[in-house]
């Protein structure tokens, strides 16, 4: 399953946390099942307080205005990153965003 894929309506982020180029975030879903979500090569996160706030939706972009910020700063290629957004619910708007190369869920 990608991360676009999967269904985090309802669900919260539980945990996250960050370890030189590698962010983990634990989500629970609706269904109270436990999804743990690795990213790699990581080169910036953008957070507010996401634990506990529900969720509408992941928002998977590969071009960004963003990532471009992102990228001039530590002189990476933008094509290389991804932005991985965690909508929150109730203000659609981004609570965890995640520049990463990849990632996968385990």
């Amino acid at each position: 399953m990608i991360i676009s894929e999967l269904n985090v309506s309802d669900g919260q982020v539980t945990k996250f946390s960050v370890q030189s180029d590698v962010v983990t975030v634990v989500l629970k879903d609706w269904q109270d099942e436990v999804h743990t979500l690795i990213f790699k090569g990581v080169v910036g996160v953008e957070s507010y307080s996401p634990e506990g706030v529900d969720l509408c939706h992941i928002k998977v972009l590969t071009e960004s205005e963003k990532v471009r910020k992102i990228c001039s700063i530590v002189e990476a290629d933008e094509h290389e990153f991804i932005e991985y957004s965690f909508i929150s619910a109730w203000s659609d708007l981004p609570v965890l965003s995640v520049f990463s190369e990849n990632s996968e869920i385990i």
